[in-house]
């Protein structure tokens, strides 16, 4: 007799799961479910990105495309015109299309600039670039340069 009851209360709950499954879920807010695409949702906008020797007062210093071992660094850096909530880009670095460094970079609104660099040695001569994505792996922009003797 104690199972019927036991197997009633299983049929109750699961028609009760399946309703709220059924006819309530669709609607609940969930964040995926949001158009975060929206005309009037902020967007990060990124304004420069570039490549130089140093970064000083802030700022970039002597924008290059090609580097010599001699100078011992590259330096990445990237300035967002628009940030609307603290987010998370990463610079990816590759050397001959193999990855060499995964900078993690915190954006702060209402603008911020960032930048990352890498110490230059003599098996890094050659192609590289460094693909600048945001914390879901979107790419939104890519920068070329070269190392040389």
């Amino acid at each position: 007799m104690g199972w019927g009851r036991t197997a009633m209360r299983f049929r109750c709950v699961f028609i009760l799961v399946v309703f709220v499954v059924a006819y309530l879920f669709p609607f609940l807010p969930f964040p995926s479910a949001r158009n975060a695409h929206s005309a009037d949702a902020p967007q990060l906008k990124l304004f420069q990105a570039l490549m130089c020797e140093e970064i000083f007062s802030n700022a970039p210093r002597n924008p290059t495309i090609v580097f010599s071992v001699e100078q011992k660094k590259a330096v990445c850096f990237t300035s967002f015109s628009e940030v609307p909530q603290i987010t998370i880009i990463y610079h990816h670095w590759y050397h001959r299309d193999v990855p060499s460094a995964k900078i993690r970079l915190t954006l702060k609104p209402p603008s911020w600039s960032t930048y990352s660099s890498i110490q230059l040695r003599e098996t890094d001569i050659g192609p590289w670039r460094v693909e600048i994505t945001d914390e879901t792996g979107n790419i939104l922009y890519v920068l070329r340069f070269s190392v040389t003797e």
